[in-house]
């Protein structure tokens, strides 16, 4: 079985090439709804560590606690602390469990796939990129994000990058042209080239 990362910055369309992926027949494990997770299981020891203003009824406010964060990367490093080793085990008991199911392939779709050592996991990695601008106009549209917010964010994400994926591990960078039909493109003619066999869901 194999196992394959898509990454890339904040807005770059990772969950578009996910989509397709999922369409083929696909299990995709998307690692920021494992956050969401990991956010509520830790919540005692986040509230402990920034303080009751991060809570809105009772619950973590993730937009609060992201611009308290991302403003801070002292900050951003205690709560990756707390988040990310239950984030990690949950995506190895889910590609475990794609393993017994004798899936061909299981997708980690993760922003933060090299700085999480969720890359250590993977036989291929997909890197999405996309222009700058055209993020930010998904971001301000999708999180009402002012461009002051959008580029604390880009700072705090400057370590995602092909480059320091680059290894024993195949990356593979794809532009997001913003077409659905090259996207599915794309990931089709991926597939071709490391040699998994597709077979789309009706």
């Amino acid at each position: 079985m194999l196992v394959i990362g898509i990454t890339g910055r904040a807005c770059a369309g990772k969950n578009a090439y996910a989509s397709v992926f999922a369409s083929f027949g696909f299990p995709v494990v998307d690692v920021d709804t494992l956050g969401h997770a990991a956010l509520e299981q830790s919540k005692e020891e986040i509230v402990q560590a920034f303080g009751s203003g991060i809570l809105t009824d009772h619950s973590i406010d993730r937009r609060k606690l992201g611009q308290l964060v991302f403003s801070d990367s002292s900050k951003l490093k205690i709560l990756e602390s707390i988040s990310h080793p239950k984030m990690v085990e949950a995506c190895k008991g889910l590609i475990d469990e794609a393993r017994q199911q004798d899936k061909a392939a299981i997708i980690l779709n993760a922003a933060l796939l090299g700085r999480m050592g969720l890359d250590v996991l993977c036989d291929h990695i997909l890197f999405i990129q996309a222009p700058l601008l055209v993020r930010y106009g998904r971001a301000k549209g999708r999180e009402r994000l002012t461009w002051k917010r959008f580029l604390a964010r880009e700072r705090a994400q400057k370590d995602i990058n092909a480059v320091s994926l680059a290894g024993k591990i195949p990356v593979k960078i794809l532009h997001n042209t913003r077409s659905r039909t090259l996207i599915h493109r794309q990931v089709a003619t991926y597939c071709a080239t490391i040699g998994l066999s597709i077979s789309p869901q009706l």
